[in-house]
């Protein structure tokens, strides 16, 4: 087995640019290096990941992340919510948004963050979680004004979609097209003739909300929670993927800064 080459330790290194590919806190500090260079797949079959099969060498750039101590210690202790392939996603994001902001601070970057700045103002992004709490039973009619402000943003800052981050594009994608299936549902879905949901002023209940239909019977009923489950673990998947990217990557985007209803 070879052992980790100055040639891999400087790649590594470098295209982190030194920080630590989860975190960004720099590995380098006071002229001490606190970086470390931790295995994906564990050199030894008894370490985190080992009994994975790996092609390549093992000690090699490619099964290799730079993680600063207490992130080394986290993926190493819990392998189960770090397999490889989250890993290389965040060595992948890391570089990718080093490439960005230190190689060249592009003029897209500059157009991304500016226009992530004023969607923040108008999209309520940190209320998502609440806002889906009562799900499958009710709906709350202010996640179409979330769906409306995801659309408009192209039409009212051109200049900023497509994203220049092609990661953050596909994420916001995700996450739009999630919600708009969800909303289509609440909006279209019939069982048994009858539509699945129903304004709340009909149950005299809160008129901004919807609920499900007191005329489905229990086999219907039990049909709308099933087709509504994927659909919100879809939503609920894609915002955290998002918001993870948002704020490893663009640390001055204020994800809270809605001006209010």
């Amino acid at each position: 087995m070879t052992s980790i080459t100055d040639k891999t330790i400087s790649k590594l290194f470098g295209l982190a640019a030194g920080r630590c590919s989860m975190c960004k806190i720099e590995v380098v500090q006071q002229d001490v290096k606190i970086g470390e260079m931790a295995h994906i797949i564990a050199k030894n079959k008894g370490g985190a990941r080992g009994n994975i099969p790996i092609e390549g060498d093992i000690n090699g750039y490619d099964n290799l992340i730079l993680l600063c101590p207490n992130h080394h210690t986290e993926v190493d202790n819990n392998e189960d919510a770090f397999p490889p392939e989250r890993l290389h996603r965040y060595k992948q994001e890391h570089e990718a948004y080093v490439l960005q902001v230190f190689a060249h601070q592009s003029q897209g970057r500059v157009m991304d963050v500016a226009g992530l700045k004023a969607l923040m103002l108008y999209l309520p992004f940190s209320q998502m979680i609440i806002l889906t709490d009562g799900l499958p039973e009710r709906f709350d009619h202010k996640l179409f004004y979330v769906a409306d402000t995801l659309g408009n943003f192209a039409n009212d800052n051109p200049q900023c979609r497509p994203f220049s981050d092609a990661n953050l594009e596909s994420y916001y994608r995700s996450f739009s097209e999630s919600l708009d299936k969800l909303i289509d549902y609440e909006q279209e879905a019939v069982i048994g003739d009858k539509n699945v949901y129903m304004p709340g002023h009909l149950v005299n209940a809160d008129s901004n909300r919807s609920y499900l239909n007191r005329e489905l019977d229990f086999d219907e009923r039990r049909q709308a929670i099933a087709d509504v489950k994927p659909l919100l673990e879809n939503l609920v998947a894609s915002y955290h993927q998002i918001l993870a990217y948002l704020k490893s990557t663009y640390p001055e985007v204020h994800l809270a800064s809605f001006v209010g209803w």
